[in-house]
């Protein structure tokens, strides 16, 4: 290994040191894993199995007596005021209330605050309201699960796409920015190490340091069987998707007078270039806005090869997008690089 390699490692292996001892950067960095890492506990979880309802009855009927009898997943609660079995489903007691109005007329109070059971519940009492009634099923309907997905794989392209994002534009920048604030910058100018030295290796420091994190969530999140295609498309995604949002970070970095300044700027930057990519599916408006944005096209590229098991060949736009923005990003940051270098000579 030659002198000048020595010095681009040594510059990678301070920064990979300072990123542990930084508890700013560490946080950037072990949030998102341990949130990605969270959502495999829903894996195993259905909708909702137990319910707790009020049943409200205006004339003698045998409702509640009929949902305690068949509805064994149900625990009922028969209430004799209608405006006390609100106030148990407003204060959080019930997940709802089925007022019997008459023999064939019912309402049914729900807790919208409580999506993911407002939407069971919906179904459930739908369901038990017409066998109570005794009406015949008027269609038959079959959903099939294609695929076997799970919870946490198919958020994860979304948590990759956070992370380095973040790693890129917000640790990169504040890292490179801090050795103007340590006047590194004006060391370099009077030692034999080269100011293009110390730009490579905070570059290389911000690709491996995503890439690491990357291969960290995949072992964490138990992504192993992709295959030789899978880790292939991979293996081209995640650095050309890390030179990306690096290059943006050292480009804040640089144009930046400090540290202060280059997070808030990273900060700024931030929320616009991930949230288009979030709702990119709300409609074409949307997905024509992300489209011009680096984070889109790393997030389709994960999509596909991470939950419909794509190969090279599958991601190809997105891979050529990614190689667009590597170029102009690399080259922008290198120009504003050399200007600022001009201006300590």
């Amino acid at each position: 290994m030659g002198a000048k390699s020595r010095r681009i490692w040594a510059f990678i292996r301070k920064d990979l040191l300072e990123s542990i001892r930084n508890r700013s950067i560490l946080i950037a960095v072990v949030l998102p894993v341990v949130a990605s890492l969270l959502f495999g506990v829903l894996d195993n979880v259905q909708t909702p199995k137990h319910f707790s309802i009020a049943v409200y009855e205006e004339e003698n009927s045998d409702f509640s007596q009929f949902v305690k009898g068949i509805a064994l997943n149900f625990q009922v609660q028969v209430v004799t005021d209608l405006d006390h079995g609100k106030e148990l489903v407003q204060s959080g007691q019930v997940h709802g209330l089925i007022a019997v109005q008459a023999e064939d007329s019912f309402a049914v109070f729900l807790d919208s605050g409580r999506p993911v059971y407002f939407f069971a519940l919906s179904e459930h009492i739908t369901e038990l309201v017409e066998v109570y009634l005794g009406l015949p099923p008027r269609y038959h309907l079959e959903i099939i699960p294609v695929g076997d997905t799970k919870v946490s794989r198919s958020v994860l392209p979304v948590w990759i796409t956070i992370t380095m994002s973040m790693i890129g534009v917000m640790v990169v920048s504040g890292m490179f920015a801090e050795e103007k604030d340590t006047k590194t910058l004006e060391a370099i100018g009077v030692s034999p190490v080269g100011y293009g030295e110390l730009l490579l290796g905070k570059g290389l420091f911000g690709v491996l340091l995503s890439c690491g994190t990357v291969l960290l969530m995949l072992a964490l999140n138990r992504v192993l069987g992709l295959g030789l295609s899978g880790w292939a498309a991979l293996g081209l995604l995640v650095p050309m998707g890390a030179a990306c949002f690096t290059a943006i970070g050292l480009l804040i970095g640089v144009i930046s007078s400090g540290q202060s300044t280059a997070r808030s700027a990273a900060t700024i930057l931030y929320f616009p270039l991930l949230f288009p990519t979030l709702v990119s599916d709300l409609s074409s408006v949307t997905r024509l806005l992300a489209s011009f944005l680096p984070t889109f096209h790393l997030y389709a590229g994960l999509e596909a090869v991470l939950l419909h098991r794509q190969a090279v060949g599958g991601i190809l736009p997105e891979l050529a997008a990614l190689l667009v923005f590597s170029i102009v990003l690399v080259a922008g940051t290198r120009f504003a690089y050399k200007r600022m270098v001009n201006s300590y000579d």
